[in-house]
């Protein structure tokens, strides 16, 4: 017979591995004043940018029944010859309109979904679903198992046991970071928004041209998008800098200085979709006297003591306290963080690494604009990596940050409904690629 049921479809498959743009480009404002040097500079302004500044990161059975001899010659014809792994930056096997991420896939749950997010992408979330259903249901029985061992096992048992248990979670994490990543991956598919490709190399960077609506009004509310448009102001069009306000304006900057503005703004962009989800609930839960028949005090209501509050998801903002922000501000599970930083780092390369010799070149300075005249010079010495960018093209790259850190947060809470993730340390929390303990 030429059809297959749904399970053999997945098998199969798993062999083989603007309007919102136009409201961003308004007048200029400020540029905050520059943040403190240490040993050496963590992102300096280069040429007329000065980067410092950078804000504080159905049914489906019928589409199953596909035909068995198609689909398994389509595997072959993939797979002929190919690496063990596949990479998301496949451009020759990937759709004209759009690609995948620049990271790396290894698991087979993690290739299984790229290759029906490129063949059959109306099959990838049901397929992801089962894949993290199987995972749960995996932990669950190693829990138990852990459970059952601790209650007469001996010491040196336990002590096995525990590492046993240990290599299996880093796998599972592993594995539910990549499903993670493309979960992310799919949705800048629905939105018919490439992602930008891999940096690594710098040199001149050119993106091409697309529709930013997929990148504002289409992802965020009216309240979050103001906040969006005051983020990429604070980047692209400070003040000084007019060349950025628009235009073709060219700027050469460190490869470090674009990584760490990838990955603030991925963390802001996370953080904005938390606060923005929150403020709404609670806007609602108050118009609709979730706090009381009585008028609310101070003390039970969001609202209460300022009413603009009620109208501002700025001001909402403004009034958390220090405790409040930083409880936001953090990346709640592993995976998440971890599908952050991969992004990040396939882009990029290791941020620490760049950091390092950013500072070896530079070494001390006394003042902001003796680091960015010392930058300057390693740049054209070529003792750092930098990529000369245009203005549309960093806008462009900001945006897709603030995005991806959004869309990542919308998807963490999505696969956390059906696999449990595990609950990030308060110490890592927030932590940024190429950042350390010491600032």
């Amino acid at each position: 017979s030429r059809s297959l049921t749904h399970q053999q479809a997945m098998s199969s498959a798993s062999s083989s591995g603007s309007a919102g743009a136009s409201s961003l480009t308004g007048r200029q404002r400020p540029a905050p004043r520059g943040r403190r040097l240490c040993i050496g500079v963590l992102a300096l302004g280069a040429g007329s940018v000065a980067l410092r500044s950078v804000g504080a990161f159905a049914g489906l059975g019928e589409i199953a029944r596909l035909d068995a001899v198609a689909l398994r010659s389509r595997h072959e014809a993939l797979h002929r010859g190919a690496r063990t792994r596949l990479e998301a930056t496949s451009q020759s096997d990937l759709p004209a309109a759009w690609r995948a991420g620049p990271a790396e896939i290894y698991s087979g749950q993690a290739q299984k979904a790229l290759y029906l997010m490129k063949e059959s992408p109306l099959l990838f979330e049901e397929a992801l679903e089962q894949e993290l259903e199987a995972l749960q249901a995996q932990k669950e029985e190693d829990n138990k198992a852990k459970a059952a061992m601790e209650a007469d096992a001996k010491e040196d048992t336990l002590v096995l046991r525990k590492r046993i248990e240990e290599v299996k979670q880093n796998e599972r994490i592993r594995i539910v970071t990549e499903l993670l990543y493309l979960k992310v991956c799919r949705k800048f598919q629905q939105l018919q928004v490439p992602l930008i490709p891999v940096l690594k190399k710098g040199g001149d960077v050119k993106f091409g041209n697309i529709n930013l609506k997929g990148l504002t009004t289409d992802i965020y509310s009216k309240d979050a998008l103001e906040l969006v448009r005051d983020h990429l102001f604070r980047i692209v069009g400070q003040s000084g800098n007019p060349s950025l306000m628009g235009g073709m304006g060219v700027v050469q900057i460190a490869l470090f200085q674009a990584g760490q503005v990838y990955a603030m703004s991925a963390m802001f962009g996370y953080y904005l979709r938390r606060v923005d989800a929150r403020y709404q609930l609670e806007k609602i839960a108050g118009n609709f006297g979730a706090w009381g028949d009585e008028a609310p005090e101070s003390s039970a209501s969001p609202f209460a003591e300022d009413q603009t509050a009620a109208n501002s998801l700025k001001a909402y903002i403004s009034s958390f306290g220090l405790d409040e922000v930083q409880s936001m501000w953090a990346v709640t599970s592993v995976e998440a963080q971890m599908a952050m930083e991969t992004q990040v780092t396939a882009l990029f390369g290791d941020l620490r690494a760049l950091k390092e010799k950013l500072v070896s070149a530079v070494g001390m300075v006394g003042s902001p604009e003796e680091a960015e005249q010392k930058l300057q010079q390693a740049i054209s010495r070529n003792e750092v990596e930098s990529m000369k960018i245009t203005s549309d093209d960093l806008r462009r790259l900001v945006l897709e940050a603030v995005a991806y850190g959004s869309l990542l947060n919308d998807s963490e809470k999505q696969v956390d409904s059906i696999y449990e993730l595990t609950p990030a340390s308060s110490r890592s929390r927030g932590v940024l690629p190429g950042e350390d303990d010491e600032g």
